[in-house]
């Protein structure tokens, strides 16, 4: 009711690397199911986390994901083709993430998150004067949610409404975006 993209992060936080295809099938059918049952709505968007190589066949084999994002490859959503059909992927970040708060070589502090954050955006800003960029933040309510790591998201969200030409938006929307205005050239 709120309005936010709680995108399927799979059905457990495991290494499915050396998962049989049928088990990885099942668990994703699974998570699709919970997830809709517990949210009122099916995920549109997945990241498995730790995938196998036939994670994104069995995700375009589910079928109704707008997106994945079992990527780091890039600032912008690009097109792949899987099992004959166009797959749009989202990359993810591991860097302006809040679970480098739980990491060795991670964030200590509220102030080294915020600083991180505001230094990738304006970093990404000044690029996207001649290009399209996109910044992804990983949040995780179990650990964005502490009162100093809060307040540095609510800072570096206040630091953004100084701008009148950027989009804060979800994956989702993002997705939406590039299917819309991006479609895969077609060979």
């Amino acid at each position: 009711s709120a309005g936010w993209e709680i995108a399927s992060h799979g059905l457990r936080w495991i290494d499915y690397h050396d998962m049989p295809l049928e088990e990885e099938r099942r668990h994703i059918q699974t998570a699709v199911q919970l997830h809709t049952q517990a949210t009122g709505s099916r995920p549109l968007g997945i990241y498995q986390g730790k995938p196998s190589v036939n994670t994104r066949a069995l995700v375009v084999e589910e079928g109704g994901f707008r997106y994945d994002a079992d990527s780091y490859a890039d600032e912008l959503p690009y097109w792949t083709e899987v099992q004959g059909k166009d797959h749009l992927i989202v990359p993810y970040t591991l860097d302006c993430n809040d679970m480098r708060f739980a990491t060795a070589q991670g964030f200590n502090a509220g102030d080294q998150f915020f600083n991180y954050l505001k230094d990738t955006f304006d970093f990404l800003y000044e690029e996207g004067k001649t290009s399209a960029k996109i910044m992804s933040i990983g949040l995780h309510c179990r650990l964005v949610a502490r009162p100093g790591r809060a307040q540095a998201l609510a800072k570096f969200l206040d630091y953004l409404l100084g701008f009148n030409d950027i989009w804060v938006c979800q994956r989702l929307e993002i997705a939406e975006y590039w299917h819309k205005h991006h479609q895969p050239t077609k060979k």
